[in-house]
């Protein structure tokens, strides 16, 4: 591993996300939103977030996001210590007359901004898309309008495009917004609820629920057929916010975690397990990914037997159809 000035660290760190895609050949066409299809891997839609003004990225697919560090991790399979040596490599085979031909004035442009506006936000949810939106993902709407609100908002990029979303606001005042067509999110951090559905940083009970995203916090409160937890709860809403949680998750003596089933997910939950591990006092780790196994996360398994109940039923009032 080479050595490196400042002043070399600093030419590195300036390399954008935008032109490495470039160079590997990577979709760069992207929605008005500033979503372009993901380098890692082959998708329809695209999901993956460049903010290039700050050399970013997020990938809605995966929940998974950072820095230029952590996109040449991902991309090129390495560790973090080995980065400025690729990222030295890469500066060096980019042919100069490549650069200025495809690199530069993609570079040159103007920053595409995609901040996204909060116009409005309320509990009642007024539209009926959106209701069942959350039905199919097995949500009810009473759980909808107590934990959720009906956000309409906007890119600043494009004002005149207005768009409704469910959206689940975190412990910055941001919302993370869903709808049937989008994945959005106005800024990122985790949500924490007290034990009785509160947005709250304070310690409420022993056992504290941890879950990936808010989809499957949801859906495990409609399955419960409870309004309230009961517990304290933690909303990842991206494993990349792990590390914003784990002080506070730290407090409680028994974490049960809803973690996806897929790297990503187990990853997370090994962070829990290894922090809780160092902790001055004991503290249990509980993987409930064995709840849902077979299924990416637990809303989707409640979602599928969802679908398969509406399915049952729309057969019985067939069958009962054909008998009459």
């Amino acid at each position: 591993m080479a050595s490196y000035t400042e002043q070399e660290k600093k030419q590195l760190h300036s390399i954008s996300i935008i032109e490495i895609m470039a160079h590997f050949g990577k979709r760069l066409d992207h929605t008005r939103s500033g979503l372009y299809y993901s380098p890692f891997r082959d998708e329809r839609t695209p999901s993956f977030h460049v903010d290039e003004a700050k050399n970013t990225w997020y990938d809605y697919g995966t929940s998974e996001g950072g820095a230029l560090f952590d996109f040449v991790c991902k991309l090129a399979n390495i560790s973090r210590g080995e980065v400025y040596d690729w990222l030295a490599s890469f500066r060096h085979m980019v042919p100069e007359s490549e650069y200025k031909a495809v690199i530069a004035p993609m570079l040159e442009r103007k920053p595409h901004s995609s901040r996204i506006v909060i116009d409005s936000a309320s509990h009642t949810f007024k539209k009926d898309k959106l209701v069942e939106y959350a039905r199919t993902r097995a949500v009810s709407k009473e759980v909808l309008q107590k934990y959720c609100e009906e956000v309409l908002y906007h890119v600043d990029s494009a004002p005149e495009r207005q768009f409704y979303a469910i959206g689940f606001k975190n412990n910055s005042g941001g919302y993370v917004l869903r709808s049937s067509i989008s994945k959005r999110c106005s800024s990122s951090d985790i949500t924490t609820l007290n034990s009785d559905g509160q947005m709250s940083q304070a310690v409420t009970s022993d056992k504290v629920i941890i879950f990936e995203g808010f989809m499957d916090f949801l859906s495990w409160i409609t399955d419960v057929k409870q309004q309230t937890p009961q517990y304290d709860c933690c909303i990842l809403n991206s494993v990349s916010n792990v590390a914003k949680a784990l002080p506070w998750i730290m407090e409680h003596k028994n974490i049960a975690a809803f973690m996806d089933n897929d790297d990503a997910g187990r990853e997370t939950l090994q962070k829990i397990m290894d922090c809780a591990s160092e902790s001055t006092h004991d503290v249990c780790v509980y993987d409930m990914s064995k709840l849902y196994e077979g299924y990416n996360d637990l809303n989707e398994k409640l979602s599928d037997e969802l679908s398969s109940k509406d399915q049952s039923s729309i057969n019985t009032k067939h069958h009962g159809t054909n008998i009459i």
